[in-house]
């Protein structure tokens, strides 16, 4: 349009009707144009005023000035115009250009291969070796937490509720210092989808169902990139292709394609839309876990046990905590890193407690300095070596469970961790014997200690809900302020189902002395504490923030406070418990209690058991 009209407004300015209108392809030709008809001009003239009247020849000679001016502008115009509207619909215009699949995929290696999970695309990668699909560990885990790799002897590990398989080399890949598990494998204990493309190699993972929305492609358009027509293209989609929609806007909906390509097109290139319900595909039943519980509530004693001697008290023990069940005496304890234990377990004991119809859970814990707790457990010889030393020392005694009291693991024995309590968990329960294991309060900074797969391969989670303030703290405090108890009882529900978790409540307290800037403190018994305020005339007042009976006094110019743990204070702690639906308490520990604190005890969590 733009070019006939240049060829029409030439045939006016130069009076030439019959002009015939020529084609100009291209802004290179329109400027050749442009200076053979200046040319032309100052040549020959306007052939029209060439007559003899010299009147004529003047306005000629006028009008032959001005014309080639006045063409030259106006083309020069167009020029510009054309050249405008040649980029402006450039501009506007779809490209077809097709991306590089490795650079969009990441892929840098040949035995790389792009995950996507859940219809996104993560940066993460997978191998593809010898015609097998391996993701990294962690993938495989969120899919199904019973993978475990031993670096120190080289062995890799699939745990389910009943058995441990040991995997063979092709079900595994090292790479580096990283693991990935073979999909083979994986599909055996997870529940997921899957799906496969090559060049690039790609592998889709699913774990959401529900409904899928669907459209067809209605001219052959690109998939692009981004949400830009000038985005580089994954493919091209003929007309009549069929892509799963995952999320649209006004303009643009965000769609898979078959061979797992993920990109936009246009809604506008879009029709047949169709939603349909996902089936999801058969798939492995999820991995159960086997436990060995109480019947009804349970209400432990920790028995502090230091000696062999000490065993000798258990009688005045267990008559003292009527409604107590379970008695947990500290026997055993981790001797060097080959998976040793220390015993001062006695036949005797055991035969006084059955007999009263308590059960024994003997406690293992780690609290020896010369054994270093991650060598013991990122071994798998020692690991099982300290497994089997505990479920052969609790069938020689007769005990109805083990608790397991590992404390200040360092951060990197996490995955140990959680594999000795999985393979003990199994060995337990094959011999009929409750697994407790005994917990911090969680932090943010014990998350290591995975509550959640405790909360799966134990029969019991027992939370020490006390030490809120201790020794080393900055200042005085309640060794377990109400808001302290609720809020550790919250946080293990998190991970831990209500049947499972037993809170832990102190039988003491701590009575800090703050003297010249120095602030030191003693732990009492209830009532050592009780005997302490009255001897120096002092009577406690109830503080509803911590729902505890606190005193603070002065003597010979040191500053004393005391939050105290007495019937009042136990009470509470176990409203919170009972209305979480917990499984039962544990009482850190035996004899340091006043005798009514039972009668509190049993009206939460009655037992019928024990002397009365």
């Amino acid at each position: 349009m733009i070019v006939c009209a240049v060829m029409l407004k030439e045939a006016y300015l130069f009076r030439r009707p019959k002009a015939k209108l020529r084609c100009i392809h291209s802004t290179g030709d329109l400027w050749y144009y442009v200076v053979m008809r200046l040319e032309a001009s100052e040549k020959h003239g306007d052939p029209l005023h060439q007559k003899n009247n010299k009147k004529r020849k003047t306005m000629r000679k006028k009008k032959q000035s001005f014309i080639p001016v006045a063409v030259a502008l106006v083309l020069i115009v167009i020029v510009a115009a054309v050249s405008f509207f040649g980029g402006f619909f450039s501009g506007i215009s779809e490209t077809s250009k097709e991306a590089d699949l490795n650079s969009i995929f990441g892929i840098t290696e040949n035995t790389d291969a792009a995950i996507i999970y859940d219809n996104n695309l993560l940066s993460e990668k997978a191998l593809f070796i010898n015609n097998t699909y391996y993701v990294p560990l962690s993938m495989a885990n969120d899919l199904s937490d019973i993978f475990y790799y031993d670096a120190n002897e080289g062995r890799f590990f699939a745990t389910t509720g009943t058995s441990v398989h040991e995997c063979t080399p092709d079900e595994y890949v090292l790479k580096g210092e990283d693991i990935y598990v073979s999909v083979t494998l994986l599909k055996n204990f997870a529940s997921f989808g899957m799906e496969t493309a090559a060049s690039p190699a790609r592998i889709a993972i699913k774990t959401q169902w529900g409904e899928k929305k669907s459209a067809s492609v209605t001219k052959k358009t690109p998939l692009h990139v981004r949400e830009d027509k000038k985005s580089e293209a994954l493919k091209i989609l003929e007309e009549g292709d069929t892509i799963t929609i995952i999320s649209s806007n006004e303009v643009w909906s965000y769609c898979g394609t078959d061979d797992l390509l993920f990109g936009f097109i246009e809604n506008r290139k879009l029709d047949g839309y169709n939603t349909e319900t996902e089936t999801p595909p058969a798939l492995p039943a999820a991995v159960t876990y086997p436990s060995v519980k109480m019947d009804g509530n349970v209400v432990l004693g920790w028995h502090n046990v230091t000696n062999s001697d000490a065993n000798s008290n258990v009688s005045e023990v267990i008559s003292r905590a009527h409604g107590m069940n379970v008695i947990s005496p500290t026997w055993f304890a981790l001797l060097g890193n080959d998976g040793s234990i220390s015993s001062i377990a006695d036949p005797s004991y055991v035969d006084t407690a059955h007999s009263a119809g308590v059960k024994i859970w003997g406690l293992v814990d780690n609290f020896s300095n010369d054994t270093d707790t991650d060598a013991v457990l990122s071994h798998t010889t020692s690991r099982r070596n300290l497994e089997n030393n505990l479920i052969n020392a609790a069938l020689t005694y007769g005990l109805d469970g083990i608790n397991v009291d590992f404390e200040q693991l360092p951060t990197q024995t996490s995955d140990d961790f959680c594999q000795f309590l999985r393979e003990l968990s199994i060995l337990c329960h094959t011999n009929n014997l409750v697994l407790s294991s005994d917990n911090y309060v969680p932090k943010e900074y014990t998350n290591y200690y995975r509550r959640d797969i405790q909360g799966k391969v134990c029969d019991y989670v027992i939370i020490m809900g006390y030490d809120e303030h201790t020794s080393s703290s900055d200042e005085p405090g309640s060794v377990a302020s109400i808001g302290f108890v609720t809020e550790g009882i919250e946080n293990t529900l998190r991970d831990v189902p209500p049947e499972k978790v037993i809170n832990g409540i102190p039988f003491y307290t701590r009575l800090y002395s703050l003297d010249n800037g120095i602030l030191d403190c003693s732990v009492l018994g209830m009532a050592d504490a009780a005997t302490k305020l009255a001897d120096n005339g002092v009577t406690p007042s109830w503080d509803n923030v911590t729902c505890q009976n606190v005193a603070k006094y002065e003597k010979n110019g040191a500053q004393y406070s005391i939050w105290l743990e007495d019937a009042q204070s136990i009470s509470a702690k176990l409203s919170v418990m009972k209305n979480n639906n917990l499984a039962g308490v544990a009482c850190w520990r035996l004899m340091l209690e006043t005798e009514d604190i039972w009668d509190v005890i049993n009206a939460y969590y009655p037992t019928g058991t024990g002397a009365e």
